[in-house]
């Protein structure tokens, strides 16, 4: 478990806390659940470049949170299956005043108005099955499952939020990987 909180100045202040608690069934099977937050308030960050080359930034409030259920099944030394399921989500406000980056570095107050709230979300899940074939060589075959979503909808709760990212598009990703290992003093033998 780790927390953490920090003060940058009088305004600004962050605050993190992980936990992340680990269960083993038996030699072959194992389960980690991991829970992420982080907050950062009152922070000024860049917004965005106008046409003129003026640098607006903003006071912003913003978080991230990270759910992630991940196992692993041994089947020997050389074979293992894992499932893992995560969950990401950063929704960033800003605050109604931007301010205009001068030269000098100073921000002065300034008339822009657009939204520039930001919410974004990710959800995968990862299944993988991986063969050690021989020594240092690997063949793995992965399956993804991944929904992807970023809007101004930063005032959404959790539960709204997870909603709404189940209505996008889900993609599926299927993909073999092989690695192997090549001796080079074995190599260099046979020439």
């Amino acid at each position: 478990m780790y927390f953490a909180v920090r003060y940058n100045n009088s305004d600004n202040n962050y605050k993190s806390v992980a936990i992340a608690p680990r269960y083993r069934f038996s030699d072959k099977f194992e389960m980690v659940y991991e829970i992420n937050y982080e907050q950062l308030l009152n922070d000024y960050g860049y917004v965005d470049n106008l046409d003129n080359g003026d640098i607006i930034f903003g006071n912003r409030n913003s978080k991230e949170i990270t759910n992630s259920l991940s196992g692993q099944l041994n089947f020997s030394t050389k074979s293992s299956l894992s499932l893992s399921f995560r969950y990401y989500w950063s929704p960033v406000a800003y605050d109604d005043q931007y301010y205009l980056l001068n030269d000098d570095g100073i921000l002065n107050a300034s008339t822009y108005l657009e939204n520039n709230d930001i919410n974004y979300n990710v959800w995968n899940l990862d299944l993988n099955y991986t063969w050690q074939f021989a020594p240092g060589s690997f063949l793995v075959a992965q399956y993804r499952n991944s929904i992807f979503n970023e809007d101004d909808l930063s005032y959404l709760d959790f539960n709204e939020n997870l909603s709404n990212l189940f209505e996008e598009p889900i993609n599926n990703i299927v993909s073999l990987k092989l690695i192997y290992f090549l001796d080079y003093s074995q190599i260099k033998s046979w020439l």
